[in-house]
């Protein structure tokens, strides 16, 4: 091809013909200039092509990660439950001689439930410099956000109920001096059976000992909140990811 239009300028040098040349030498521009705006619109479209299949996979892997995130927060949901359960019951009894020894040392003792928020594929992106998830702008914004702002608010709750629990935990086992507690059947107690239960209730019905039973209590249902709070948003996002995939 190239060398045909060669031997075409060629021709009409070498008969004299140069206005007919020039023309012809803008037309061969002109074409070349319109063969590269082609080439440079086809590298576009496959780079933004690519760029868009990539984001489809980022959304499917987030869509994922979200997923398990439902799961997780729905296994803590039903820990916290019933706990609650359970410290309701014993904070609103004034009698005690239906509830096994046992069964209140169980109630008393503070414990937590942690499932960490699955952020694999959001680090990621984020390490790979994308800012952009999504060219849906609002979807971005509220995944963002789910990875940012909720999670930095869901840390700082689940930092507060593992200190607090450690604290309520170092009363229970260590800071009173009324009721031996029973780990193990290992080795004899100095008490009798009857007297550490009394000791036991009396701890239970302490001041003291209700403060920290109240105290958890209601601690325990702002965490309990904050997991149906991050497990709602969670649901919304997987919902509107999909909507998206759909349209893409």
């Amino acid at each position: 091809m190239i060398k045909f239009f060669r031997k075409i300028r060629r021709k009409l040098l070498s008969e004299n013909k140069f206005s007919k040349y020039l023309l012809y030498a803008i037309g061969e521009i002109v074409l070349v200039v319109i063969g590269i705006l082609i080439a440079l619109s086809i590298n576009n479209w496959n780079s933004e092509r690519i760029a868009n299949e990539k984001m489809i996979t980022y959304l499917k892997n987030i869509r994922e990660d979200l997923t398990s995130d439902t799961l997780a927060f729905s296994s803590s949901i039903d820990y916290y439950k019933n706990i609650l359960e359970s410290k309701s019951r014993l904070l609103s009894l004034t009698q005690y001689q239906n509830i096994s020894t046992d069964s209140l040392s169980y109630i008393i003792i503070p414990e937590y439930d942690y499932n960490a928020v699955n952020t694999s594929t959001f680090t990621k992106i984020t390490n790979l410099g994308l800012s952009e998830i999504s060219k849906n702008d609002s979807l971005s914004k509220k995944i963002y956000n789910y990875y940012t702002n909720y999670i930095q608010h869901f840390n700082a709750v689940i930092n507060w109920e593992v200190e607090c629990t450690r604290i309520e935990g170092n009363y229970w086992w260590y800071g009173q001096n009324e009721y031996e507690i029973n780990v193990v059947n290992t080795f004899p107690k100095f008490q009798d059976e009857s007297e550490n239960r009394q000791n036991l209730i009396k701890l239970i019905t302490s001041p003291k000992g209700r403060n920290y039973l109240t105290i958890e209590y209601y601690r325990k249902q702002a965490v309990l909140e904050t997991y149906r709070g991050m497990k709602k948003f969670a649901i919304e996002l997987i919902d509107e990811i999909e909507q998206e995939l759909t349209v893409k």
